[in-house]
């Protein structure tokens, strides 16, 4: 074994030091990450339901209920590109379009009136199936009809105009 002069280690010292401490560090990180996390035993609630009018849970069955539990795609000028509304027989209602993000909300209906909620606000219009695949909205207050026809299967939303 070489000689070591004095104020200098050998490099069997140094190495051996160096391999002590990272073999401490290592061995702290692997406890420390090795540690089970506790498993939460009750699940997150679910998210509170937006507000809700009573006019929408109160009303009836619509007098033409062909509309529900159908994909339908607006053919109104000036709607975004997409946009489809789905009334599911839960009165549930999935909004959304293909630029846009979804909403889900409910609805309620009473003879040709429906109602539904956006953005807290109670929104009625009157329903009218001119025939099985298309379905009319006339919104209350508006003088223009939204129309929609059924979606065909399969639909893929259209590219985002440039």
């Amino acid at each position: 074994m070489a000689k070591v002069r004095l104020g200098q280690t050998s490099m069997y010292k140094q190495s051996s030091a160096s391999f002590a401490v990272l073999m401490t560090v290592a061995l702290l990180g692997a406890t420390a990450c090795s540690k089970e996390q506790p498993v939460a035993q009750t699940a997150a609630p679910p998210p509170a339901p937006e507000a809700q009018s009573p006019d929408t849970e109160d009303l009836g069955q619509p007098s033409d209920p062909r509309f529900i539990g159908r994909i339908w795609v607006s053919t109104t000028p000036g709607h975004s590109r997409g946009t489809l509304m789905i009334f599911l027989p839960d009165r549930t209602l999935l909004m959304d379009s293909c630029f846009e993000t979804y909403r889900v909300s409910k609805w309620g209906a009473e003879g040709d009136r429906i109602r539904w909620i956006e953005d807290s606000i109670p929104i009625e219009a009157t329903v009218s199936m001119p025939n099985e695949n298309e379905l009319r909205l006339q919104l209350a207050g508006q003088d223009r009809v939204q129309s929609f026809v059924v979606a065909a299967v399969p639909t893929v939303c259209p590219d985002m105009p440039r």
